[in-house]
């Protein structure tokens, strides 16, 4: 069953995986998005490649919302001592804070969509190889936060692994075997 799995059976191969470059912009990549969640497969993340075709890292719905959104949404580039921009009165309350994004917010999304893809990606850390059990993989996705894991074949990058795809294939094994 699960065990017997392997990340060769579940990759998706580069060249059908959706990417732009790390200079285009968060409005780029947000039309591709918005195409790839179109398509058979519905692509929930878009590969991000340098000038040269390395593959840098990639872009999920939530970096794409994130990248649009004000700053006190991106919690993660706030260090350890700082502080949130606004007290903890009006973070704790949803509504206040809906209406200071309201103030201008169609011209606040268009400046932000200006931005290169590069400052609002996801870095590839990690990766796996065609031989690893599905379980590496799970793993490793689950203790470094990521949705995609490259899969490399002799020190190159030949597809992608998703989470998505790990849990269709834990789905999958529950409802055929009645675990």
């Amino acid at each position: 069953m699960l065990d017997d799995l392997h990340v060769r059976d579940f990759y998706v191969s580069l060249e059908k995986y959706p990417h732009v470059c790390a200079s285009c912009s968060v409005k780029d990549a947000v039309a591709l998005m918005h195409d790839a969640l179109t398509e058979k497969h519905k692509y929930r993340t878009v590969l991000v490649y340098d000038d040269i075709h390395q593959l840098l890292g990639y872009l999920s719905l939530r970096d794409l919302m994130h990248a649009l959104g004000p700053d006190y949404f991106r919690r993660h580039t706030l260090g350890k001592n700082e502080e949130q921009p606004y007290p903890d009165e009006i973070s704790q309350d949803l509504t206040a804070l809906s209406i200071i994004w309201q103030d201008e917010f169609t011209r606040k999304i268009k400046d932000a969509a200006k931005k290169p893809v590069s400052e609002v990606m996801s870095p590839l850390r990690e990766h796996v190889k065609l031989d690893d059990p599905v379980a590496k993989c799970i793993y490793k996705m689950l203790t470094t936060d990521v949705f995609v894991l490259p899969v490399v074949q002799d020190e190159e990058v030949v597809g992608i692994i998703r989470l998505f795809d790990m849990f269709d294939i834990i789905a999958d094994c529950l409802e055929k075997n009645g675990l």
